[in-house]
């Protein structure tokens, strides 16, 4: 790890309780195409409202107003059109530059326009990863990744490609938080209640319930996921697609996935 990752921007710095600094991941900065964009639809704009003015000069006392604003009407809409696409680009640049996570040997901060938030490990409870490949024609054209991590009182925070190497980040989240969410629903499962994971829910006595429809576990032959799915194969039968879940839809997939393996065998595909 080079010393630059670790170098800590300076609203990480005054945090207590957080341990050493471990990595930093900063925000990913704009293509600088968009503040071209932004620059030309500010010309633009202003440019367009300077004529409506002109038009106004030109024709004040020699035509009706109705017909002034009528003439002068297209110019001020592109202009102000033109004005708002260049304050929501300039604004997309300053909140993006507020951003970033700063990796602690006991947890996570965040950092946005709204403050820092600090996440210690164990207080996750939840996370959710949304990952998604596009394709335009049967070509690859890049992947997005949505992080949604919820806290034992209830606080939630989504972390996206707005973060540079958002998926090291994630990689050190399940790192650092695995074994305490994987302890605490398998402890559930293990007493007897249902360890619950968003539309799936499991349990010794109830099986396996994805949506509305439940399989015990003696029905069950194997669970896989593939391409992002989670599906069911019964005893003497195949994959049945009326039972499923994407996996983007469900929290904690990787504690889930590890007890269902554990108790029916799991195919990954």
């Amino acid at each position: 790890m080079d010393q630059s990752s670790t170098t800590l921007p300076k609203q990480f710095k005054n945090l207590m309780g957080m341990g050493s600094a471990v990595q930093v991941f900063p925000p990913k900065v704009l293509p600088a195409v968009n503040i071209i964009f932004a620059v030309l639809f500010l010309l633009g704009g202003g440019g367009a409202i300077a004529y409506a003015l002109l038009i106004l000069l030109q024709r004040w006392g020699r035509y009706y107003p109705p017909v002034i604003l009528q003439a002068m009407a297209p110019w001020l809409i592109g202009g102000l059109l033109g004005i708002v696409l260049a304050a929501l680009l300039m604004w997309n640049l300053y909140t993006a530059r507020k951003k970033g996570i700063a990796v602690f040997t006991h947890g996570f901060a965040y950092s946005d326009r709204k403050g820092v938030q600090t996440w210690r490990w164990d207080q996750l409870q939840d996370e959710t990863a949304n990952v998604t490949r596009h394709y335009t024609n049967g070509i690859y054209t890049g992947t997005t990744h949505v992080y949604t991590l919820v806290k034992l009182n209830g606080e939630k925070l989504v972390v996206n490609d707005s973060i540079k190497e958002v998926e090291s980040f994630y990689t050190l989240l399940q790192n650092n938080t695995l074994q305490h969410r994987y302890q605490r629903l398998a402890d559930a499962y293990n007493r007897g209640e249902p360890a619950i994971f968003g539309p799936v829910t499991i349990s010794k006595t109830g099986g396996l319930q994805i949506g509305k429809k439940t399989y015990p576990w003696d029905e069950i032959e194997q669970v896989g996921i593939n391409k992002g799915v989670l599906s069911v194969k019964k005893k003497g039968g195949g994959w049945f697609s009326g039972a499923s879940a994407t996996a983007g839809s469900i929290p904690n997939l990787h504690v889930l996935l590890s007890i269902i393996n554990q108790i029916v065998g799991l195919n990954a595909g």
